[in-house]
């Protein structure tokens, strides 16, 4: 059983690695893309170049254009949205252990893959970004909230799922 965890673990880290490469050049594409849009269709000071939070509704200007997900997208959100997925069930069972072991694991994976979220989800994004603030201050607490935390993850895995499944 060692060694299948092993060949798991090992399986996931290359994923990441692979994403995480992938996402860096599909990031330097989309920031062009949206830079342009952005610029296109917003006033001077939304189209400042930095992700601040001053800049947030900039960001979400562009939510009717927001295109479908390519397969790279979609292999790079994937992973993160079935680490939301386990931590969900988990708390739904009463597992709070496994439940932080998945959203941990979806910590290291969202920074990577937070940009094409970002520039995919639109108006979503938001939405999205706030129910993960949600889960992480429910299961963050002394005493972890299972319901806020599922309320959170139910919400979160409902926008990414959108987002994933866009035509």
């Amino acid at each position: 059983m060692s060694i299948k965890q092993t060949t798991i673990q090992a399986s996931t880290l290359l994923t990441v690695v692979c994403l995480s490469a992938a996402l860096t050049i599909t990031s330097c594409g989309n920031k062009d893309k949206s830079a342009t849009t952005t610029t296109d269709s917003a006033t001077p000071a939304a189209t400042a170049p930095t992700t601040g939070a001053s800049t947030a509704p900039a960001a979400t200007a562009p939510a009717a254009t927001a295109a479908p997900l390519s397969a790279t997208e979609k292999a790079q959100l994937t992973p993160v949205k079935t680490a939301l997925v386990m931590a969900n069930s988990a708390v739904k069972s009463g597992d709070i252990t496994k439940a932080k072991a998945q959203l941990t694991k979806f910590s290291s994976l969202y920074p990577a893959v937070e940009p094409v979220l970002k520039a995919k989800a639109g108006a979503n994004y938001a939405a999205i970004s706030s129910s993960i603030a949600e889960v992480k201050t429910a299961m963050g607490a002394a005493t972890p909230d299972k319901a806020k935390a599922g309320e959170g993850l139910t919400a979160a895995i409902k926008g990414m799922t959108a987002v994933i499944d866009k035509k």
